[in-house]
Order: C-alpha cells, then structure tokens, then sequence
C-alpha cells in the first residue's frame, strides 16, 4: 500500500476535534454549547453567488462570535500536512470576521475567525451531492458542470447531510485499492459507523475498486465515484471547496 493510501487511513481515524487556546493540553474538548449548529435548508449553499475561502494555514483561534469568547482552535495543517482552507458561510458588516464551517464534531458546528492579515480566495465551484437521487453533482453557481452516480450509505451507516469542505485532495497510491486512485477528504464525520468498523469515521468523496456498486446505498457514508468521475473533480476541486450533502 502507498504511502499516500497509508496517510489517508491514517487521517480517517483522527478525529478533528476542537483545540483550546490555552495551557491545557492539544484535543481538550470544550462544551458543546460554545460552538454553534445550524439547520440546513436545502440549497444552504446560497448556489447564486461565488463562495469565499479563507487561508488558516497559520491556525485559527475560533470564536463563538466577532470578539466573542474562545470556543477553541484550528490547526494550519490537516492530519495529511494539507494546509488549512475553510469555507466562509458569513462575513462580519465590517468585513473583518468571518464565520467558517468547522471540522469538528458533531457536524455542523460553526464558528467565528479573524480575517486579518489572511488571504481568501472567491470561487463558483462547488459539490453537490444528493443521496437520494444517489448523484455528486459538480456545480458551478447554480448550474450542473458535471453529474456523476455515486455510492451512498448503507441504510445502517446513513451517508451524514450537511454543510461541508474539502479538506485534502490526495492521490491515494493505489489505483486497485478501496478509495480507487484519488480522494477528497471532508470536513464531516460519520456519527453511524457499521459494526466492526475500524477504517474512521471522516468522510469522504473517494473511488472504489468495487464499481458495481455505484448507484446503490453500499458504503459506511462516504460517497463512492468512478475513476473517471475523480478525474474531472480534481480539476475543479481545492481545499476549501464547499461540499453540500443533501438527503
């Protein structure tokens, strides 16, 4: 197995939980009620308008509001060494806070970082994708670029909705292996893991080596596309890339 395919297993099993600011130990989770979770309407993504991404490569310190109090940190570089991008749902009206999707658990937990002296980047691009239909849609504003059929949870591992981005773009080493030859890492986790498994529980958009089972509910939440699928995506796709996961 590659050294890429290693990693990538690797990061699968680490939980992305929130840091504290402070001497206590990296992990310390605070409590839940000092992040915030938010309901997603269909289409959350606001598809009309380019989406903002913001540069955390240094770390983030995240706030539950402008100047509000410590609700923990985000590192500047991912399990994989990716450097830190987040997907920016909201600004501050004085254009100096920004309101970002977290890694942490449990999905959908948001949180307030500073803007100064970061880079962003504005982009169109995004994900869709809809278990139902059992499609990952590749979009650009509100129009389809590309539509692919996807593998979605198993009805005992439900793939998660919500409001999500990539994290790690990654060859994986090992064409013939489970995730195929390329995977996106993702900002969520899978609450509902089958019995016995021992692969993590971060999701992820990846290839399979199992491609009769695509357009069907097979996978423990992550969503499985063709090699081919993978291909287009990794043109389009960068840290930071919004991923919206429908039911």
């Amino acid at each position: 197995m590659g050294r890429a395919l290693l990693l990538l297993a690797v990061a699968l099993v680490v939980a992305a939980t929130p840091t504290v600011a402070s001497a206590h130990p990296a992990g310390v989770r605070l409590a839940p009620a000092r992040a915030v979770k938010e309901p997603v309407p269909r289409r959350a993504a606001a598809p009309h308008r380019a989406f903002t991404l913001v540069d955390a490569a240094d770390g983030a310190i995240v706030r539950s509001r402008p100047r509000g109090h410590i609700a923990g940190t985000v590192p500047g570089r991912t399990p994989l060494g990716t450097a830190t991008w987040l997907w920016a749902v909201k600004t501050s009206p004085d254009g100096r806070w920004a309101r970002v999707i977290l890694p942490w658990r449990p999905n959908g937990r948001t949180g307030w970082i500073s803007l100064r002296g970061r880079r962003t980047v504005t982009s169109r691009f995004w994900v869709e994708a809809d278990v139902s239909r059992r499609r990952v849609n590749l979009m650009r504003g509100s129009g389809v670029l590309r539509s692919f059929v996807a593998a979605v949870g198993a009805p005992g591992s439900p793939t998660p909705v919500g409001r999500f981005s990539v994290t790690d773009p990654i060859a994986t080493g090992d064409p013939g292996g489970p995730f195929g030859w390329y995977a996106f890492g993702l900002s969520g986790h899978q609450p509902t893991l089958p019995a016995g498994w021992s692969g993590g529980d971060q999701l992820a958009i990846h290839g399979t080596n199992a491609p009769s089972t695509l357009g069907t509910a097979a996978s423990a939440g992550c969503l499985r596309v063709s090699a081919t699928a993978l291909g287009i995506l990794k043109r389009y796709l960068r840290p930071g890339t919004p991923v919206v996961i429908e039911a």
